[in-house]
């Protein structure tokens, strides 16, 4: 010890049999108060800590306070030591440190490689997420090994009612447990893992159970629902029209009986024209999207590269039937697969649309950019027709800055909703579980779990063929070729 530290040590009294632990009084500290000072020899590492009774009183800052610092400083040695001995950490950690350590090792994951890290969209949503998190703790910033154990019992309650009263939608209970599921990670991977906590002392973070009839609900379109989607984009949408509706929302007729339009996109200017080639081009995505099953991510990313013919098949069926390679850049699962289609004439259609028809090419371009159309195309394209089809009001807050709805079904309609309805109605057709898996790069489990409920009454016909069924996947009713307006 240097002859600087020495002033600093005054009364020492050691801790028995630990020649690295000693009580003193300390000028620098509140006029002198005792501390305990601890060194760790496994972790290398000092600590000096104030002493103070579980009422919070300091032992007096004299040579007459050492006894009763000297047990105090007893106790909280063997507390250090166990905690020691056992790999935890000795210094504490508040919450909203542990968030911003968890957030930081995140942030070095964000990468532009797929299936390399993270995307920032990720990580935007995992900071919205523990912002939810800290403002349920309040101005308090406690300590984690502090937290009761039953401290976000309660947040499912808080969290929807926060919502009234920010005057946001109210969150599902999906989205309440992705949040638990971020703050068990958050715990798990910082305070855990760096000694702070042990397993049995995390917090309980409870999960959302869900009604047994809406467990494994997906926000798919009923039939009536997508037959009124395609009939609407393909006479009205993608014309550049929409049907007139009266003050209540309701369609206007003329005296025959017919829906009165009107042009809401002009064909005379060279923007009008790129915008009714942009809804004839989202249009044959929805018709894609409903044949394949394919996730929106991978079909914003499909080139023309990405089509093959199936040669496995009679010539007559590859006038309807393709192939669609999907490589693992394009992929959620970072695995290649293919998909076999019934697209062939939705892929003519889209060529005679688009200027970009070379193999590198895209298929859903901006026409004046040559560019993948944006995050807010796509966005607003499903907004116009969900409110085209009568399925969808515009929302109070809508603007031509921020498209908004409120569908009447209250589903969370998006371009996603279209894979889970071709998942759906493929196995309502019977298409084997495994062949629907295989097609649409996902596990049996995740469809039994997901979509699949099994109905004795419906599965009389496959059941009474024992090992003989129809195994190809037959061309779904309405897939048929594109009518011109009648």
């Amino acid at each position: 010890m240097s002859s600087s530290q020495g002033k600093f040590i005054l009364d020492r009294k050691d801790i028995p049999a630990d020649p690295n632990a000693y009580v003193y009084r300390d000028p620098r500290r509140g006029g002198g108060r005792w501390s305990l000072y601890f060194y760790d020899r496994e972790t290398k590492e000092r600590h000096r800590l104030v002493l103070k009774d579980g009422n919070g009183a300091y032992p007096p800052p004299t040579i007459e306070g050492q006894d009763a610092a000297w047990m105090l400083g007893i106790a909280k040695y063997v507390e250090l030591k166990g905690k020691s001995e056992r790999g935890e950490a000795i210094r504490s950690l508040k919450f909203s440190e542990m968030v911003k350590k968890f957030l930081l090792k995140e942030r070095r994951r964000i990468s532009d490689i797929p299936h390399n890290g993270i995307s920032k969209a990720r990580f935007r949503l995992l900071e919205s997420q523990l912002r939810w998190i800290t403002d349920y703790l309040g101005h308090k910033d406690p300590e984690v090994h502090k937290i009761r154990r039953n401290a976000f019992l309660n947040y499912e309650i808080w969290r929807k009612e926060r919502a009234k009263e920010f005057e946001r939608d109210i969150p599902q209970q999906t989205t309440i447990n992705q949040e638990m599921s971020t703050l068990r990670r958050c715990f798990n991977e910082v305070a855990v893992a760096n000694g702070f906590l042990t397993r049995d002392s995390v917090p309980e973070i409870p999960s959302v159970k869900l009604p047994k009839d809406k467990r494994h609900r997906r926000d798919d379109f009923t039939e009536k629902e997508w037959l009124e989607i395609e009939k609407c984009a393909r006479y009205y949408w993608t014309k550049g029209a929409t049907r007139i509706l009266d003050k209540t929302y309701k369609i206007e007729k003329d005296t025959s009986g017919q829906f009165k339009t009107i042009r809401n996109v002009q064909h005379t200017s060279a923007r009008g024209r790129r915008q009714v080639s942009h809804r004839q081009m989202l249009y044959y995505a929805m018709r894609i999207s409903m044949d394949t099953g394919i996730r929106i991510g991978s079909l914003r990313k499909m080139k023309w590269k990405h089509i093959t013919e199936n040669t496995a098949i009679p010539k007559e069926e590859r006038k309807i039937w393709l192939l669609v390679n999907v490589p693992p850049e394009n992929t959620k699962t970072g695995r290649s697969y293919t998909i076999s289609a019934p697209i062939a004439k939705h892929l003519e259609g889209l060529r005679k649309v688009t200027g970009f028809k070379t193999k590198d090419d895209f298929l859903f371009v901006n026409q004046g950019t040559g560019q993948p159309f944006s995050d807010r195309i796509w966005k607003d394209a499903l907004c116009e027709i969900l409110v085209e089809a009568r399925l969808a009001n515009w929302a109070e807050d809508d603007s031509n800055n921020l498209r908004k709805v409120e569908i009447h079904s209250g589903k969370n309609l998006t371009w996603y909703s279209f894979r889970h309805t071709y998942i759906t109605m493929r196995l309502n057709a019977g298409v084997p579980v495994a062949t629907v898996a295989a097609n649409t790069d996902t596990s049996m489990k995740y469809i039994e779990d997901h979509y699949f409920h099994y109905r004795a009454s419906e599965a009389t016909e496959i059941l009474s063929k024992g090992r003989r069924f129809r195994a190809s996947m037959q061309e779904l009713k309405w897939v048929d070729a594109v009518e011109e307006t009648p």
